[in-house]
């Protein structure tokens, strides 16, 4: 499975498998610098780099065949705006890497945890993954914030694990195991 046509709902909102034509919604998010504080990415210098990038993610595979390539773009139910997305990458262990992006202008309202709630359910339910990672900078408080909501536990930090933008970054390794997630996560509809 895929899941190159799965949509998944909550009560707020509706998580969109990744399209190229999401692009120019995506590019105005996107753009937006104070995202890119806390990762040594830049914003995409063109709506054209975004969306050959959008192209190869739309695959759901990569290069190779050994990782499943998840991408759902965040969108309201109630006007149908765009407000950012989530990504995962499925390995051959059935673990998983977690990011999310979620416009600066949707921040502090319980988006990101809502669609990260619903996503990481599926991941359990109809994935089969059993753990799930992600790796936040030290610094990047609201993240962390969010992942310790979701159920996450804090695990082994790495110094010095990027220089970007005049500065090291360190970096904690979170993760969220299917056994232990049950305690953890609400249901998917709760904010």
């Amino acid at each position: 499975m895929t899941g190159q046509e799965v949509v998944l709902e909550t009560e707020r909102l509706r998580l969109e498998p990744l399209r190229v034509s999401h692009a120019p919604e995506m590019f105005t998010i996107l753009s937006d610098t104070r995202l890119y504080q806390f990762i040594p990415h830049n914003p995409p210098p063109n709506l054209a780099s975004l969306e050959e990038r959008f192209q190869r993610l739309e695959t759901r595979m990569s290069p190779n065949g050994d990782e499943i390539w998840l991408n759902w773009i965040v969108r309201s139910q109630a006007d149908v705006q765009c407000l950012g997305r989530v990504e995962v990458t499925i390995r051959q262990d059935s673990s998983a890497y977690f990011a999310y992006e979620i416009g600066v202008n949707y921040w502090g309202q319980g988006y990101g945890t809502e669609a990260c709630r619903r996503i990481i359910k599926a991941l359990f339910e109809d994935y089969n993954v059993i753990r799930i990672m992600a790796e936040v900078d030290t610094r990047n408080i609201a993240s962390i914030k969010l992942l310790e909501r979701l159920g996450f536990q804090r695990g082994a930090l790495r110094e010095k694990a990027d220089f970007f933008k005049g500065s090291s970054s360190d970096e904690f390794t979170y993760t969220l195991s299917r056994q232990t997630s049950g305690k953890h996560v609400p249901s998917a509809g709760t904010a």
